[in-house]
C-alpha cells in the first residue's frame, strides 16, 4: 500500500533583521562650565565679552570691540582701537595656571609685539616681531613658532609652579624649569592689549580662552585644541 503523499512543508518565514540602533551622540562639553571651581575666568566672546565662570567677572573697560564668525560660533575682533579690561582679583592668585585659547591674527607684527592676554608681564602670551610665542608665567620663555596670519591657531600656556610648558594646536613645543606663577602686586588683566599702557594692541581674533587654576593634562589641551594633530 502507498504511503499518503506528504504535502508541502512550511517553512518558519525569517524575521526581518533588526536595524542597528544608533547611540545619541555625544554633546561637546561646553566651553565655560561655570560649576568647575578650578575654572578662573572664560570668556566665548558670543557677542559680548562677559566672563562664563563662576566669578562672572565684568569688564572694567569694553572700548571699540566687535564680533565676527570665529573658531566656534563668535569671537572678538580687537584692532588697534580696542580695549579690553578687567580689574584684579583673588581668584587670579592661583599657585598653578592655564591659559588655553583660540588665535587668528590678520597680521604679524612688523616690530614690538601683539599682547593676546596680559596681567602685569605674566602671566602673559604674546606674539613677538621675530616669529616666537612669548609664553610667560614663572618664566619668560620666546618660543619660535610660525603663526600663520588669517589660520586659526590653539595655543595653550601652563606652569604648576615648578614647570612652565607651552602647546600649540595640542602639542608640546616647549618646556622649561618656571618660578610662582603670578607677579607680585594686584595687576588688572588685559585682553588684547600690553598691562598697563594699554599698547601692542592684537589684530584679529580671539576665542574661546579660559584660564584655569590647575595645569590641564595633554589629553584635555588636544580636545580644546580639536584633537587632530596629538
Amino acid at each position: 500500500m502507498d504511503a499518503p503523499a506528504e504535502g508541502p512543508v512550511e517553512v518558519p518565514a525569517e524575521e526581518p533583521a533588526e536595524e542597528p540602533v544608533e547611540e545619541p551622540a555625544e554633546e561637546p562639553a561646553a566651553l565655560c562650565d561655570a560649576a568647575d571651581p578650578s575654572l578662573i575666568a572664560c570668556f566665548a566672546f558670543e557677542g559680548d565679552p562677559g566672563d562664563g565662570s563662576q566669578h562672572r567677572f565684568k569688564p572694567e573697560q569694553a572700548e571699540n570691540l566687535s564680533y565676527e564668525p570665529g573658531k566656534g560660533g563668535q569671537a572678538l575682533r580687537v584692532t588697534r582701537k580696542s580695549s579690553l579690561r578687567f580689574r584684579h582679583d583673588a581668584a587670579w592668585a592661583a599657585p598653578a595656571m592655564t591659559i588655553d585659547v583660540w588665535i587668528n591674527p590678520a597680521s604679524l607684527p612688523k616690530s614690538g609685539r601683539y599682547a593676546v592676554i596680559d596681567s602685569g608681564g605674566k602671566p602673559s602670551i604674546f606674539l613677538t616681531a621675530s616669529g616666537e610665542i612669548r609664553c610667560t608665567m614663572g618664566v619668560e620663555r620666546n618660543v619660535p613658532y610660525a603663526v600663520v596670519p588669517g589660520e586659526w591657531t590653539h595655543i595653550a600656556c601652563l606652569s604648576d609652579g615648578q614647570t612652565q610648558s607651552l602647546y600649540v594646536n595640542g602639542v608640546e613645543i616647549d618646556r622649561s624649569s618656571s618660578g610662582a606663577v603670578l607677579a607680585s602686586g594686584e595687576q588688572p588683566i588685559f585682553i588684547g592689549s600690553e598691562e598697563p599702557s594699554g599698547k601692542d594692541e592684537f589684530d584679529g581674533l580671539l576665542d574661546s580662552l579660559r584660564v584655569f587654576g590647575r595645569t590641564l593634562a595633554p589629553e584635555e589641551i588636544c580636545a580644546a585644541a580639536g584633537g587632530n594633530a596629538c
